[in-house]
């Protein structure tokens, strides 16, 4: 069952503008996102990805208690840093997709 849902779109273009500041990556992203060589259009994905499950978890308040990564396979997974954020039982889900100067994400907090 779906207990939560959230969606996000984020322009790339303000993303690549925001990193010229030093202080954007740290802000919005753990060390190890950071880590990973971002470009601009996956920063936009991790931070609609964020966004998104913001939306669906309202426990969330921290952008530094959620990691996107990626699986072998690509899609991205979440990870959940902070305490109390995900009861248990819970599975989260997230999809991010770039079309045209945009990144989109959909989150999915399903109940199992």
């Amino acid at each position: 069952m779906i207990v939560g849902l959230g969606i996000d779109v984020v322009s790339i273009d303000r993303i690549r503008a925001a990193m010229r500041n030093p202080r954007f990556l740290p802000r919005i992203l753990t060390d190890r996102e950071i880590g990973m060589g971002l470009t601009p259009e996956r920063v936009a994905g991790r931070w609609a990805a964020k966004e998104a499950l913001s939306k669906a978890l309202p426990k969330l308040r921290n952008w530094h208690d959620v990691e996107i990564e990626n699986a072998a396979t690509g899609e991205p997974h979440v990870r959940i840093l902070g305490e109390g954020i995900v009861e248990p039982g819970l599975n989260l889900m997230v999809s991010i997709s770039h079309e045209s100067g945009y990144a989109a994400a959909v989150a999915i907090v399903e109940k199992r």
